[in-house]
């Protein structure tokens, strides 16, 4: 077990590392020499949430930071963090925090972000 722990771990620290990189599923599969299916599989089940979607919110996340700054179009942000359209970007941000980019920059509010995932090891926990 402990492969696939380490295996997770460096796939989670892979993730936070290239999140302004056009990190995909497929680029992970190969950096770890696993099939997509496989990769997906894994990670739906130890994380109950599919891998895109994780790389998604932590994506959107991370923009939170750039959003503030008055200088950068929501466009720029969108092509920043991996998303082609700006209606993309629009749509996932919207999902994920129940306003759209542009409302949140207006408003100055604070958002509810997921933070990153973590495997706890239970020799190191105890």
């Amino acid at each position: 077990m402990p492969k696939l722990y380490e295996l997770l771990e460096n796939v989670l620290i892979t993730i936070e590392k290239r999140i302004n990189d056009n990190i995909d599923t497929t680029s992970l599969a190969e950096q770890f020499a696993l099939s997509q299916g496989h990769l997906r599989r894994l990670f739906s089940f130890t994380f109950k949430q599919s891998i895109a979607s994780y790389i998604r919110s932590r994506r959107l996340a991370a923009s939170l930071n750039d959003l503030f700054k008055a200088e950068l179009n929501i466009l720029d942000i969108a092509i920043e963090y991996g998303f082609e359209y700006e209606q993309s970007y629009i749509r996932a941000f919207k999902h994920e925090f129940g306003m759209t980019p542009g409302e949140l920059r207006r408003s100055g509010r604070i958002v509810k972000v997921k933070p990153p995932l973590h495997l706890i090891d239970e020799n190191k926990a105890s």
